[in-house]
């Protein structure tokens, strides 16, 4: 005959199985969930099997919206734009009207970062930036700021940290900007 009495377990193996529950849920959480879905990439190991291309903003109608360009895009100005064989990345971003957002790359001081960004021919506000790794004060400088439909140049990065653009569309329609870089960084995208 059988016994009916399931076996009981004791306090301290419900505990262990419980903490290691919740260590492998973070474990999941911080290699896996907060790159696919937010784009946050604490270790580095969402961006190595690509879940960090994963993560996009929630969108609404009238949100911001990022596209890889597998070809560069021809766009006005194009006499001040390199040759499209030159580029490393290629990005459209979409900045919603009467609103602004920021695309960002993280360089190591001293790394390179070559660009190009242009419009339709509708003019933005734009402040190109960096911000030091792990400071808290706010602190961040800007390289250049100003009103225009495009952009070129280069820059070697004073500090390690994020660097990148914060676009603001002040008209009544939304302005693409396609973005062309090279250089030694890690895309870190819409922040």
């Amino acid at each position: 005959m059988q016994d009916s009495n399931p076996p009981v377990q004791s306090i301290k193996s419900l505990t262990i199985a419980s903490l290691s529950a919740t260590l492998l849920a973070g474990v999941v959480l911080i290699t896996a969930v907060l790159p696919a879905e937010y784009g946050i990439d604490p270790t580095g190991f969402g961006h190595m099997p690509g879940l960090t291309s994963l993560a996009s903003p929630s969108k609404t109608a009238n949100q911001s919206a990022v596209s890889a360009c597998p070809e560069p895009q021809t766009v006005a100005n194009a006499a001040q734009q390199a040759p499209a064989s030159q580029w490393q990345d290629t990005v459209k971003i979409v900045v919603p009207a009467g609103e602004g957002l920021e695309y960002k790359f993280h360089l190591a001081k001293g790394a390179a970062l070559e660009y190009s960004w242009s419009t339709n021919g509708a003019a933005l506000y734009f402040d190109f930036h960096g911000e030091p790794q792990g400071d808290k004060t706010g602190y961040f400088k800007s390289y250049k700021e100003t009103t225009d439909s495009q952009s070129s140049g280069s820059l070697s990065a004073p500090f390690e940290g994020s660097h990148g653009w914060y676009w603001e569309n002040k008209s009544s329609a939304p302005v693409t900007v396609v973005l062309n870089t090279k250089g030694a960084y890690r895309i870190l995208g819409l922040m």
